[in-house]
């Protein structure tokens, strides 16, 4: 039973064939549509080789990830939620369902400790469908349509294109650790959850032995059954081999879901273009919008919980308003649950979505909906369970109305606040009683947000059409966005975390627009459609360069002043070009009868066309540069934060000590020694030497967290929740004696001492007595605790 009739539209295909040599003729289309897919796999192949994957890890993650992730993912989609898709489409939302499924083997096997043993869970399944003959069929795809060749076509050059960019891009620049440098502390505190989720469920924290760990932690759970089944370095995975396969299953994803709502073969690669490569208006030179990706390669949350939400949302829709088996319930659950532990901005899209069509529905047909209100409890009862097990990073996160100002140039010098939000108020600092210059300049650069993220607003516009307003999939689509801007506006995240709230709705903003400008087109013949689409999109293309060009200040901005004319300039001239643009129009309309009725849609591709010139060639050229080798290598740095020495004594400690040793550490800020202040984001132990310890980088923990902002210092700098810990390994360093030693071995499971004289003072010639010595490089000396 669902909440309204489905309503999917017919596909853009040609027309059968009705002859034997017309038959034969068509089957040329169809070979080329499957050769194309050859491109992004070609592509992938070329960036992991070309970021430094070896041949043989390439082929082992690959078999896994098809083997024990896609196809359990694929049969399960077929059996549970069957419907008109391609394979490509089926693969999309099928990683979504197999990521999920993995997920639950993964807890099962790792609380019983039998994580070697993981790889059995997508066997056995695969196994079942292969034996039971009534399940069969779900080896192929059940009433597949045939789509034009521009549809694979298009959508494999985009895949490709995604993988280039990112893989040239943000992945080539993080080299995989094992050498000295600066790298991204983040990616070394996932690593160390990795290394955790491949122990324990529910996972300790690393960095604080026995404390167990608040955080959404889904994603590095998929990491880590990666590492397990392949045997690949946990670095490796995370560092390189993960990204390609969820950027794939996204870009699949958005494309199944678009062509799933509006029925028109195009909307799937446009709305993966907006999704993925062009995914804001960029018209100002120096100051205003704001970006916001649904992938981010320093984020693995941010990634894998986006793709499982967009993978949601096909399920939802389909179940509730395509028309689609009851059965597939079965899947919705399971994937509505990965997404409440992948990222807290996944359910509250999926809930804004699925109360905004509730209310909708509730209205036109004067009767509860009870699918998607018993749908929408099942999200809150979901999303309250995971704040109490699975959520995280948000402790030290009021409610504080437009906190995503503090990120703006100006900020600072008009409110005398710094970049670290004080406790308290509803509204930022310098906005609850603004001076004029104030006012303006945060109005200015509201506007330009809004303005930057027009595909928002598109979609929003084209409920104005009674042939989208009336279907309730649109309406669904149009409250995660209300939800995402919500979000995006009323949070006031410590590490302005508020800005993944644009990433996760991005995806939806594009699948909406592209079903509103095909409903805004529909019922012209075919070549006036591309003439309005072709005609709007290069327009607005050809008037953000103008823009971008001309109407800027010349000079870079310096004062509050400055910054409010730097936001507002591009924005005159855009509102002075559509103002000509409309009388224009009123005219040719007036003498030329045709052009009536295809204004609202014209519009709407100049407004999206805006964005299509957001990424620039050098992008491109960068990419394709870092993935043929042809940068300089990055050097490292005269003193940076972890040297050679280091990180090699680390990975020594990785191999020799116990999957559940706990450490002693110094290690715990971030950086050399003599710093006046401790940085608490060292993760040399945790992160790549994969061990538990007593304390190390306290900075992202719950309760360091939510003492963000007192006596106005961040919470990375802030003194440790643990001062125990912290006393106990200064002494254990400095001053050990064996009650103490013994006490630490005892009480809480210390079995290594990583000391490290770059950091602090080691008192190395009392140790030699009481432990015993085991590596030492460079500054770092490694003693094993006697029992």
């Amino acid at each position: 039973m669902t909440d309204s009739s489905p309503s999917v539209l017919v596909d853009e295909a040609p027309d059968p064939v009705a002859t034997t040599d017309e038959s034969r003729r068509s089957r040329w289309p169809q070979l080329v549509s499957t050769l194309i897919w050859l491109l992004p796999a070609a592509t992938l192949y070329w960036v992991l080789e070309g970021t430094g994957v070896g041949k043989g890890d390439i082929v082992r993650y690959t078999a896994y990830f098809a083997g024990c992730v896609t196809l359990p993912g694929v049969l399960l989609l077929r059996a549970f939620a069957p419907g008109k898709r391609t394979w490509p489409e089926d693969i999309g939302i099928g990683i979504v369902v197999g990521l999920s499924f993995e997920l639950l083997g993964w807890a099962l096997f790792t609380a019983a400790g039998l994580q070697q043993w993981l790889i059995v869970w997508p066997a056995a399944l695969v196994v079942v469908f292969a034996a039971v003959p009534r399940l069969w069929r779900c080896w192929r795809a059940q009433n597949a349509p045939r789509l034009p060749l521009a549809w694979a076509v298009t959508l494999a050059l985009l895949l490709s294109i995604t993988l280039l960019l990112y893989y040239g891009g943000s992945v080539s620049t993080s080299p995989v650790p094992k050498a000295g440098g600066n790298p991204y502390q983040d990616l070394l505190w996932h690593l160390s959850i990795v290394h955790e989720l491949g122990r324990s469920v529910p996972p300790q924290i690393p960095q604080v032995a026995g404390e167990t760990m608040q955080y959404h932690w889904f994603a590095d759970a998929h990491l880590a059954s990666a590492a397990q089944i392949t045997g690949i370095d946990a670095r490796l995975v995370l560092f390189r081999l993960w990204f390609a396969p969820i950027i794939i299953g996204l870009v699949l994803a958005v494309a199944a879901l678009a062509r799933q709502v509006s029925g028109a073969w195009w909307t799937a690669p446009f709305a993966v273009a907006l999704t993925t490569i062009i995914q804001r208006i960029a018209i100002w030179k120096f100051a205003g919008g704001v970006g916001g990706s649904p992938l981010v390669y320093l984020s693995p949350s941010q990634s894998f919980g986006t793709t499982l939400t967009v993978g949601a949302a096909a399920l939802v829709i389909g179940v509730l308003y395509r028309g689609a088996p009851r059965r597939s319930w079965v899947l919705v659950l399971l994937v509505v649950c990965a997404c409440a532990g992948s990222k807290p901005t996944a359910v509250p899209l999926l809930l804004g979505g699925t109360g905004l069509a509730a209310l909708f529905l509730l209205v036109r047909n004067r009767r509860i909906p009870w699918p998607t209100v018993a749908l929408g409890a099942a999200l809150a009862f979901v999303t309250l369970a995971a704040s109490a097990t699975v959520s995280g990073s948000t402790a030290g996160t009021p409610i504080r109305l437009f906190g995503f100002l503090r990120i703006f140039p100006g900020y600072a010098t008009l409110t005398g606040s710094g970049p670290i939000a004080p406790p308290g108020g509803w509204i930022i600092q310098g906005l609850s009683d603004p001076t004029p210059e104030t006012l303006n300049w945060a109005i200015a650069f509201v506007i330009s947000v809004v303005l930057s993220r027009i595909v928002v607003v598109v979609a929003f516009v084209g409920l104005v059409q009674r042939r989208v307003r009336t279907d309730a999939a649109q309406w669904w689509l149009v409250g995660t966005l209300i939800a995402s801007a919500l979000g995006f506006v009323a949070v006031d995240h410590p590490g302005l975390g508020q800005f993944y709230f644009l990433g996760s709705g991005l995806p939806f903003a594009a699948v909406a627009a592209g079903y509103v400008i095909h409903g805004a087109v529909a019922g012209r013949r075919r070549p006036a459609r591309r003439a309005v689409i072709a005609g709007g999109l290069l327009a607005g293309a050809v008037l953000a360069v103008v823009i971008k060009s001309v109407g800027n200040s010349d000079a870079r901005p310096l004062s509050p002043a400055d910054f409010t004319r730097a936001a507002t300039e591009p924005m005159l001239w855009l509102a002075g070009a559509l103002a000509v643009g409309l009388i224009a129009w009123l005219v040719l309309r007036t003498v030329h009868r045709p052009l009536r009725g295809v204004g609202l849609a014209l519009l709407l591709c100049v407004a999206v066309g805006l964005s299509l010139t957001s990424r620039p060639w050098s992008d491109y050229r960068t990419a394709v540069d870092a993935v043929r080798g042809k940068t300089q290598p990055i050097p490292e740095p005269a003193r940076p934060w972890f040297s050679t020495d280091e990180v090699q004594a680390a990975l020594w400690l990785d191999r020799k000590a116990g999957q559940d040793d706990v450490v002693v550490t110094n290690t715990a800020c971030m950086g050399q020694a003599g710093r006046p202040t401790c940085d608490a984001r060292g993760y040399l132990v945790s992160g790549i030497g994969g061990r538990r310890t007593l304390i190390e980088g306290w900075a992202y923990t719950q309760q360091s967290l939510a003492n963000q902002g007192k006596d106005n210092v961040a919470s990375s700098y802030l003194p440790s929740p643990w001062p125990d810990r912290v006393t106990l390994t200064t002494k254990a360093l400095t001053a050990p004696t064996p009650e103490l030693l013994a006490g630490l071995y005892r009480d809480h499971g210390v079995r290594w001492i990583f000391a490290d004289k770059r950091t602090g003072k080691v008192a190395e010639h009392t140790l030699d007595r009481l432990a015993t010595r085991r590596f030492t490089r460079g500054p770092v000396v490694i003693y094993q605790l006697k029992n």
